[in-house]
């Protein structure tokens, strides 16, 4: 009869600790939500003044009774720009060298893996609205707006000419001749779907109130199709990159020359300007538009989508040509290289990491022989340490100093028994 009733007793017993955990939840939330909102009450605020400013933008956007229901963008645009600043302003947490137990150190890994993983996820999601944002617009009314209306934008989206280009596409002034041999400006206005950044709007053919095609003088008349190739290849050089760059930051990559191992750091620095050169791309592909002026619609297209896949490229060559005509402190920071070989003595050799305290990213992988070399280290005194790459203890630690650039400084170092005793 007891034995029958044994399976009861267990279930009882073992249902008790999800009371309690039941009864401890409320408790939870309650220390959980003010120390969430005392942490974070910066970004809470900012976001709650976006959501009010969404609320008042979309009954402004659609407070007249005959327009269509229209979604305002910039909050959306704000609202991705604080995500923004939230991931990547986050700190990095450093990992010391020595100090730390394996309990804590794997803790500590956990959350930098968890400070990658949300980079990445805002990447991914960064590049997925930039790919639907190439067929905005598709979807987007840009027609049915009064003349009035396009006038008063800075930037505006309508069919149009422009006065002053001397681009067969974009100019109001057709090829056709009139009786005295002149190119004249045809009576209906005629063009196609451009960008217009602070031009100057003179006249609009309307049909129901509203502006159906427009001429326009001064300021910058793209193509659209223009700015959406170059978005479109902005796009795809971006879903290009990501899965390159969180292959370079997993431990299972193998480093080389071309593609190196990335730190927390370099890993963050990359991923902006993985985001920075797709944001980039339409104003480079405006630039190249009047730099290069293409003939026609064959070398237009492929001017747009090249401006866009290779907007980083582009930037690298920019940052380079910036940074050799700045101005320099008058003090250039020298370096030099270390080379030694680590030796055993009384004890088991083994495979070593030497690396500099300082910059554990300067670091070198003993050969067979135990022979290393450290590259780009900077003039000056400097400690070592050398590192087990089997169970990551540090054995040993020493000085070296680079007297002058461009020299390479001897440094062997012997680890022996006693070494392994003072740990």
């Amino acid at each position: 009869m007891d034995t029958d009733k044994t399976p009861g007793k267990t279930q009882t017993a073992t249902s008790q600790p999800d009371q309690l955990r039941n009864q401890d939840l409320p408790d939870r939330l309650a220390s959980f939500i003010p120390r969430q909102i005392r942490d974070n009450w910066f970004w809470i605020l900012a976001y709650s003044f976006n959501f009010v400013y969404f609320i008042v933008a979309l009954i402004h956007a659609n407070h007249g009774t005959d327009t269509p229901f229209t979604i305002p963008i910039l909050p959306g645009i704000i609202f991705t720009c604080i995500i923004f600043v939230q991931i990547y302003a986050d700190q990095i947490e450093h990992i010391p060298i020595d100090g730390l137990n394996p309990d804590d150190r794997e803790k500590l890994e956990s959350k930098r893996s968890h400070q990658r993983y949300k980079w990445m996820l805002f990447a991914y999601s960064f590049m997925l609205l930039s790919l639907m944002l190439t067929f905005y617009p598709f979807i987007n009314p840009f027609h049915d707006k009064k003349t009035e209306t396009l006038r008063n934008q800075p930037i505006a989206v309508f069919i149009g000419c422009s006065l002053d280009s001397p681009d067969k596409h974009l100019s109001c002034f057709k090829p056709r001749l009139n009786d005295e041999g002149e190119k004249h400006i045809p009576e209906k206005v005629v063009g196609t779907w451009v960008i217009n950044i602070g031009g100057y709007i003179n006249q609009c053919d309307e049909e129901n109130g509203n502006a159906t095609a427009c001429q326009v003088s001064d300021g910058l008349l793209i193509p659209l199709y223009f700015i959406i190739l170059a978005l479109m290849g902005g796009s795809i050089s971006l879903t290009r990159r990501l899965p390159e760059l969180q292959k370079q930051v997993s431990t299972e990559h193998i480093a080389t020359e071309q593609q190196p191992r990335l730190t927390q750091y370099e890993f963050r620095e990359y991923l902006i300007f993985q985001i920075v050169q797709f944001i980039s791309a339409p104003f480079l592909a405006i630039l190249a538009y009047y730099l290069i002026e293409p003939s026609n619609i064959t070398n237009s297209v492929a001017l747009a989508f090249t401006a866009g896949f290779a907007s980083e490229t582009i930037l690298l060559m920019v940052r380079s040509i910036a940074n050799k005509i700045t101005p320099g402190s008058g003090e250039v920071l020298q370096y030099g290289a270390v080379a030694g070989v680590i030796t055993f003595k009384d004890v088991t050799a083994r495979k070593t990491e030497v690396f500099l305290s300082e910059s554990p990213q300067i670091h070198s992988i003993t050969d067979e022989q135990g022979f290393y070399v450290l590259g780009n280290v900077p003039v000056g005194e400097h400690s070592i340490s050398i590192k087990s790459i089997d169970n990551e203890e540090i054995l040993k630690k020493d000085t070296v100093r680079i007297e002058r650039a461009q020299a390479i400084v001897k440094k062997n170092v012997m680890i022996a028994a006693e070494d392994s005793k003072q740990k």
